[in-house]
């Protein structure tokens, strides 16, 4: 930050230097980088800063909800680095006993925690004990809870972790683009590691749509929208639980959920998402723990409220989308359903509402 070798850039200076002090004192951190052109460069850099060619690194299992950046073989973490994965219990849910006994079997020198569909909080703290104990950096990947972290409503990660990663395009409703979040001790070695050592060039352009985006979830109607947020999804765990098993891990305390609708209805993730995609309800298909199905076909869908919430969707609307969703899965053929269903879904979409962010003349995002 301010070291930009070209002339003309004095004002991104200052706009990037608001939004690192933004970022810092949102989620905790000492040190803010918002130059990553995305979370997965974000977490290449890491990599970067705190690892060798062969480091040991232990992260969550993909099928358990781990991300493709997280050590998978096709993708460059899994190329460069030795990872081992951790999963959850038979109850989906991490088991830190067992993520203990592996580490100080694996020894590894990063630990990574975050996932991109695992439904259920994250004990960071619990996760620094076993860190600590084996001697490695604990890193966490919050690109999809990052918002309910600004709102309190997820575990803070600092000061447990060394590192975070995150996004703003997901619930904090902003702009794509990667954040690294560190302790004081990693400033420099962050820092060199997105530039040069992983990037050249930055988006200014991001980095001022970011800087608002952290000013507009600092306000009081960020908190309020999170809140509505964990409601409408009680709302969808509530309606999904008269199939009993479809839910992954049985509910949610979180923005998003991962229904198993193939151990239940015999519906792979690809043909629930195609069947949905008809009516107008956009998901995507999920790998669930123990997956035997390949990833472009998975056994599950992920589905959230984020987005419904943003538009000001109440929760006798989640309701209704919710039931809408068990109706044709659990009857896929059926054409008539799927044509109702769409006319419902439709006629939602024409509905004034007092809550919908993306109306208020006052909030820009």
């Amino acid at each position: 930050m301010g070291h930009r070798p070209y002339a003309g850039a004095e004002g991104f200076n200052r706009i990037e230097e608001i939004a690192c002090r933004l970022a810092c004192q949102q989620f905790g951190a000492d040190h803010a980088n918002v130059q990553p052109h995305s979370v997965s460069q974000a977490n290449q850099a890491v990599y970067q800063g705190l690892l060798l060619n062969g480091d040991k690194v232990l992260a969550m299992k993909f099928s358990d909800g781990g991300h493709l950046t997280h050590g998978l073989k096709i993708n460059f973490s899994g190329r460069f680095f030795n990872f081992n994965f951790y999963g959850t219990g038979k109850d989906g849910r991490l088991d830190y006993k067992a993520i203990e006994k592996q580490a100080v079997e694996f020894k590894p020198k990063l630990i990574v925690c975050g996932a991109s569909s695992y439904p259920r909080k994250i004990d960071f703290k619990k996760l620094k004990k076993i860190a600590a104990k084996v001697g490695a950096y604990l890193m966490a990947d919050l690109s999809h809870p990052a918002g309910l972290v600004v709102a309190n409503k997820f575990p803070q990660p600092f000061p447990s972790c060394d590192v975070v990663t995150l996004t703003l395009d997901k619930t904090m409703l902003g702009p794509h683009g990667g954040i690294i979040l560190c302790k004081k001790e990693l400033e420099q070695i962050i820092d060199k590691a997105v530039h040069p050592g992983t990037q050249s060039s930055v988006p200014l352009r991001r980095i001022f749509e970011m800087t608002q985006c952290l000013l507009d979830t600092s306000k009081p109607w960020f908190s309020k929208y999170i809140d509505r947020l964990m409601i409408n999804m009680k709302v969808f765990e509530e309606v999904f639980n008269k199939l009993p098993g479809l839910l992954v891990t049985g509910g949610s305390d979180t923005h998003l959920m991962v229904l198993n609708t193939y151990s239940v209805l015999g519906l792979t993730g690809k043909y629930s998402e195609e069947i949905l995609e008809k009516i107008g309800i956009l998901t995507n298909r999920q790998v669930v723990p123990g997956d035997t199905l390949k990833p472009y076909v998975a056994s599950g869908i992920r589905l959230g409220a984020t987005w419904i919430t943003a538009r000001g969707y109440r929760p006798e609307e989640v309701n209704l989308i919710g039931k809408i969703i068990l109706k044709n899965l659990t009857n896929p053929n059926d054409e008539k359903i799927q044509k109702e269903s769409k006319a419902k879904l439709k006629n939602l979409l024409w509905v004034k509402r007092k809550n919908d962010v993306w109306k208020d003349e006052n909030i820009t995002i």
